[in-house]
């Protein structure tokens, strides 16, 4: 175990790695080689490397005794995987199948065709995606502060300036007590608020239906 405890960030580098090549070996076994039934080997490698991940978290908590940054990363994992993973895979299962039907010359697979929103319809599709991707950065953050804590300079925080100035110092570690959350809150943050700006932006002008030439 102390082996494993050692190297745990190439074991969650290894397993994204076994995620993804899992997930593409999946698809194609079962679209471009028609091995439904051998495909199947593929989607279980990808459960069980989940699972192998989230034990070597569990793991690194029971040796620790307190939670760390990797437990909080292994967290997040598990909730897209139960959010946004479900959707990102359906869409790409969808992409492979289409391009390997076209690729190989074969009918192309008869797909539900949903209806393009526009106007204030879509808008309102937007902030729904919106709200689901503020729910897991609020869990997330929350999580983060309940197991590493918040920097002492947040209690110096008294206006969105004063947050703003700490938030951009490069002296200053904010907002967590800890270099790599607080890389991630900050990246993770900055697409939070282009996001936000953009469904806005859907708000105020509503996507309109394309003029046919």
């Amino acid at each position: 175990m102390d082996f494993i405890l050692e190297n745990k960030w190439l074991f969650l580098i290894a397993g994204e790695i076994v995620f993804w090549v899992s997930i593409l070996t999946f698809l194609i076994m079962r679209y471009w080689f028609k091995f439904k039934k051998a495909s199947v080997l593929f989607f279980a490698i990808f459960i069980l490397n989940d699972l192998w991940i989230a034990t070597i978290g569990f793991m690194d908590y029971m040796e620790t005794g307190k939670f760390s940054i990797y437990q909080i990363i292994v967290i997040i994992f598990i909730i897209y995987a139960f959010t946004y993973g479900k959707s990102d895979f359906k869409k790409l299962d969808a992409f492979i199948q289409r391009n390997v039907a076209k690729i190989k010359g074969e009918p192309l697979p008869l797909q539900e065709k949903k209806p393009e929103l526009y106007g204030m319809t879509y808008a309102a599709k937007q902030w729904k995606e919106l709200l689901w991707h503020l729910a897991v950065f609020i869990v997330a953050h929350l999580l983060i502060i309940l197991f590493i804590g918040l920097a002492d300079q947040m209690a110096d925080v008294t206006s969105l300036k004063t947050l703003a100035d700490l938030w951009f110092s490069k002296s200053v570690a904010v907002p967590f007590e800890n270099t790599v959350a607080n890389n991630i809150s900050k990246v993770w943050t900055l697409i939070v608020g282009i996001e936000i700006l953009v469904v806005i932006s859907y708000t105020i002008f509503p996507k309109g239906k394309k003029t046919e030439r």
